[in-house]
């Protein structure tokens, strides 16, 4: 059977000396492998189509019961190429991908999704201020893979907890006073104040938002411990520390 959709390449793995493996988020397929055969020959047609990043449109070999598909037909309809040359935002990119990568495990098809993913890398490709677009992605991720967190009424009780701090991940967030527990700790009200206020509009308005120094760090953390509590699995942020070597140069 034969797929064609659009599709952003999130990760190149090298299969052989002459073919690749790739994870793409897909349009209508969702996250898919597939297999470029000779992706790495040099007359390859497929040569300089499948960078990190890229957003093209594949056509596919499916089968019923294999894991991988074969890639058959690739054309670039946005090459990603900033995203490769600036390495503060190569790393945020990666960042993002591992993000999918880690919360969307199924197969499923979710045009919501794929639009995000291709909205933040373009908010990368404009240039800096990169975090408060991937804090703001990531929860926006969180959100449409079931994972949303609860920021103003409390998870226990239902009451109004706009002016609580605790945070309860178990629970989905926020916990108001009386329904708080010993061992449940507070997270910074500018982190809960950041995820309302870009929620209230367009992505590319997170751009304006600013937290304290250190505060996206520290909420790309919270947001890390929420997903990995209902996930029930450590996320692999390997680009987190790439990211702080590059900033501390």
């Amino acid at each position: 059977m034969k797929a064609t959709t659009q599709a952003i390449v999130l990760r190149r793995i090298r299969w052989s000396e002459s073919s690749l493996i790739l994870t793409l988020y897909s349009l209508d397929l969702g996250r898919i492998s597939v297999m470029a055969k000779g992706a790495l020959r040099a007359k390859s047609p497929f040569t300089g189509r499948l960078e990190l990043f890229s957003r093209v449109e594949v056509t596919l070999s499916r089968k019923t019961g294999r894991e991988l598909d074969t890639l058959t037909d690739v054309s670039v309809l946005d090459h990603g190429a900033p995203l490769r040359t600036d390495p503060l935002a190569f790393g945020h990119s990666c960042l993002l991908a591992e993000w999918m990568m880690g919360v969307i495990t199924g197969a499923e098809a979710s045009h919501p999704t794929f639009h995000l993913l291709r909205t933040v890398l373009e908010q990368f490709s404009a240039g800096p201020p990169f975090w408060p677009v991937l804090c703001s992605g990531v929860e926006r991720l969180l959100r449409l893979s079931g994972l949303g967190m609860e920021v103003d009424r409390c998870t226990r009780c239902g009451a109004d907890a706009s002016g609580s701090l605790r945070w309860s991940p178990l629970s989905g967030g926020v916990v108001c006073s009386p329904c708080a527990r010993d061992d449940e700790s507070e997270v910074p009200g500018g982190f809960l104040e950041f995820v309302r206020k870009s929620r209230s509009g367009p992505l590319e308005k997170a751009r304006s938002l600013n937290l304290w120094r250190g505060g996206f760090r520290q909420s790309m953390e919270i947001m890390r411990g929420f997903a990995e509590v209902h996930l029930n699995a450590r996320l692999k942020l390997k680009s987190l520390s790439v990211l702080e070597d590059l900033e501390n140069e």
